[in-house]
């Protein structure tokens, strides 16, 4: 595959306005809870619904800077000169506009900039803007002539500023080290202006900010210091610039130029160019070398192929799931060892279909799938239509679909999952392994204070997946902890024999409360769970043997110990009950219900 150039003018603002662009966002509290005090919670929730109308009304008239920050950069609406001037300094408003960041709109405009045309806003410095024919990314609601006789005319507007490029704010997830200098805890985020405001298909370069796979695979992404990093497809930077807080070195590369001009632009404006590298390239086409962590959020969509209307950061050339099976087969020769991988994507479920897990051939490379959601073709199609800015009940509506459909029946596709796939090559040496390199740990929050961290012995690598269609508990460090504790115990699992697990001590988790259900009158429960509220907050069934071993699990008694005395007090056998609670402590431990004493 050939990188497609960009076809939509890039903004070329210097590091120096960029720098000062940031003092001012922080200045006017362009955070997502001063936005959020800005326009309501309800509107707030509108624009996560992706309805822009509400927030456009409540800052209607409004000319505040964060009003008019927020209009220019989140709500597309266009701003008089005067109230950007003020917001921004004459001077950085002036360079900004220079850059081509901004474009200048002349005569009347809807005070809530919806319903205009579209017309294309030349590059900077060039002759006949809108001349170009095509609406896409770079397009700009234009002033309309107002055609009414001049005595029925409106006083004309002062002019107003457009910004070419939309500018988020992203609140840092748990788990990101923060703190490393003032107002980190919040970055700024350059993409494109998306189906939020504007009502036509996107283009196919469109490079998307943060949406919810985004979001996701921040909080998902291990989080212990490491040399090197890769963020393969970088789209608008977020994982990059959040890697750049714990890695000597960050490579970002993408397929797309005008994603790497936009993830160029982020890490400028959040201070932290100097520790990412952008290279151009598919997949691991640019990247020879191997790194101690790979992150990356790949245009994983099965989308029928040859087709016109492509999104780049979304559909990655190849039939199927293909790009995820290639993407996992690769990625063990890019891990250093005790190297750690994390991705989202999507797999087909079909006749004879193999999960995940079997994609990779690498026997020193364990990978862990959790499988969030499955869906149909239908719906799986409506999605991904929907997502590209397609309405309803028109001719590219009903065709897409059509294509779609007929894409996944000619593989004989009745269902299609989405979900995490975490991958960890194993030290050289694959014993001992160091909770601190690996980035395992014990699980923070309520069960943090047993010292359970690391592993007691070796490890080996698995092939795990599981299907988690439920809310998460409440992880205190964040969901990538108790992942990368899960996948570290896993390991640890597949090494350890029946003997090691009998001679190990356990420690339950603090957040492990037993519930007992009872028929009226009835002295003996008839079912006893066990449920977690952290890690992902399952219910297990539980018997008065295994509520006995997790009530003194303490870390003071071997399982084995455990299990003589409560044989006695059971009068089964000690060799049978022995076992039995080996079993299920197998499926505990990853859970993180407990954990071994180390």
């Amino acid at each position: 595959m050939t990188p497609s150039p960009a076809s939509a003018p890039l903004p070329q603002p210097d590091v120096a306005c960029l720098r000062a662009l940031a003092e001012r966002l922080r200045a006017a509290q362009f955070t997502p809870a001063g936005l959020r005090a800005l326009w309501g919670v309800d509107a707030d929730a509108a624009l996560q619904r992706n309805n822009a109308t509400p927030a456009r009304l409540r800052l209607r008239g409004r000319s505040e800077p964060q009003a008019v920050l927020a209009g220019l950069f989140v709500l597309r609406v266009p701003q008089p000169v005067t109230a950007v001037r003020a917001a921004l300094g004459e001077e950085l408003c002036d360079a900004l506009t220079e850059s081509g960041l901004f474009v200048q709109i002349a005569g009347t405009a809807p005070a809530l900039g919806a319903g205009l045309p579209l017309v294309r806003a030349a590059a900077p410095g060039a002759a006949g803007a809108g001349a170009a024919a095509r609406s896409d990314s770079s397009s700009v609601p234009a002033a309309q002539d107002d055609p009414a006789p001049s005595a029925a005319r409106p006083a004309a507007s002062p002019p107003r500023l457009m910004s070419r490029l939309a500018l988020t704010p992203y609140a840092v997830p748990t788990g990101v080290p923060r703190g490393q200098r003032p107002g980190d805890e919040t970055v700024w985020l350059v993409s494109d202006h998306g189906t939020l405001t504007q009502s036509e298909p996107v283009s196919d370069d469109f490079v998307l900010g943060l949406g919810g796979a985004g979001r996701t695979l921040a909080e998902i992404t291990p989080r212990h210091r490491v040399h090197s990093a890769l963020d393969l497809g970088t789209g608008c930077g977020i994982q990059a610039i959040l890697l750049a807080r714990h890695a000597d070195r960050v490579v970002a590369t993408d397929f797309s130029i005008r994603a790497l001009h936009l993830a160029a632009l982020t890490a400028q404006l959040n201070g932290v160019e100097e520790s990412i590298e952008f290279r151009l390239g598919s997949l691991f086409d640019p990247v020879p070398e191997s790194f101690d962590l790979i992150v990356s959020n790949p245009p994983f969509v099965i989308t029928p192929q040859g087709r016109d209307g492509q999104l780049e950061y979304r559909d990655g050339g190849m039939e199927g799931d293909g790009i995820m099976r290639t993407l996992l087969a690769q990625t063990p020769g890019h891990l250093r060892p005790d190297g750690h991988a994390v991705f989202l994507g999507n797999w087909e479920y079909g006749p004879d279909t193999v999960d995940p897990t079997g994609w990779v051939g690498d026997a020193q490379t364990s990978i862990m799938v959790i499988e969030r959601e499955r869906l149909d073709p239908v719906a799986y199609a409506e999605t991904w239509i929907r997502d590209g800015g397609v309405a309803r009940a028109t001719q590219r509506w009903a065709a897409d679909t059509e294509a779609w459909l007929t894409d996944l029946a000619s593989r004989s596709v009745d269902r299609i999952g989405f979900g995490w796939v975490r991958m960890h090559r194993l030290p050289d040496e694959a014993s001992g392994l160091d909770a601190t390199a690996s980035g395992a740990g014990a699980e923070a929050g309520a069960g943090a204070e047993n010292s359970a961290a690391g592993t007691p012995g070796s490890a080996a690598a698995v092939r795990h997946f599981e299907e988690l269609d439920q809310p998460l508990g409440a992880n205190a460090a964040g969901i990538a902890a108790h992942l990368d504790t899960r996948l570290a115990m896993l390991e640890w699992l597949a090494a350890a024999d029946d003997a090691e697990l009998a001679e190990t001590a356990f420690v339950r988790s603090g957040d492990v409360t037993e519930h007992r259900h009872f028929m009226p009158g009835q002295e003996a429960p008839t079912m006893i769970t066990i449920e977690q509220g952290t890690g992902f907050a399952r219910t297990f069934s539980s018997d008065a043997a295994l509520s006995g071993f997790l009530g003194v699990a303490d870390g003071s008694l071997t399982l084995g110990a455990v299990a003589a005395a409560l044989s006695g007090l059971l009068e089964v056998e000690e060799s049978a009950l022995r076992a039995q609670l080996i079993g299920q402590v197998r499926t505990l431990v990853p859970a993180g219900v407990v954990y071994p004493q180390v």
